[in-house]
């Protein structure tokens, strides 16, 4: 889990989530995560929660990631469309017509060999709460044939 990257929070919300969770807690939760099949993967600081990431995509990959204010702190998500490592969806469908490719670029979101993105919330309990305005993400990131990865903690999902 990434548990230091600075984002300049409201102050009313900085009080009740800007500090840092006890190791006690970070702890309970990456053993129900393990418990429940995901790879935890705890990274210290943004490097390493980069290095940590793009290293477990496969070069050559179909990469898609949703809208993720992690990805982009980190600069995952400018390295998996400008490394040339991967074959980066989201630009490509951007590029698309949506009048008339509105079926390629429905498949093409629907199955990538990776999805990354956010989760909004990891419990104690290993679970990953995560809210969709229109659930555009949320079948790749469960459905991917190559692998799911969340920024928040990391699943390789073809191993288990």
């Amino acid at each position: 889990m990434v548990d230091q990257i600075s984002v300049e929070l409201e102050p009313a919300l900085s009080l009740r989530y800007g500090r840092p969770k006890g190791q006690e807690r970070l702890k309970r939760a990456a053993d129900a995560l393990t418990a429940n099949g995901f790879a935890v993967i705890r990274a210290s600081n943004a490097a390493k929660a980069y290095e940590a990431v793009l290293g477990l995509i496969p070069d050559g990959s179909e990469v898609h990631h949703g809208a993720s204010r992690t990805l982009e702190l980190t600069g995952i998500a400018e390295a998996l469309e400008r490394s040339g490592r991967f074959k980066p969806l989201r630009p490509r469908i951007w590029a698309m017509d949506r009048q008339t490719q509105s079926d390629e670029i429905r498949r093409l979101s629907a199955a990538p060999d990776v999805m990354l993105g956010s989760v909004h919330a990891v419990t104690e309990t290993g679970s990953l709460m995560a809210a969709s305005m229109s659930g555009s993400q949320l079948g790749p990131t469960c459905l991917v044939r190559g692998g799911s990865f969340s920024s928040s903690a990391l699943r390789r999902s073809w191993q288990t």
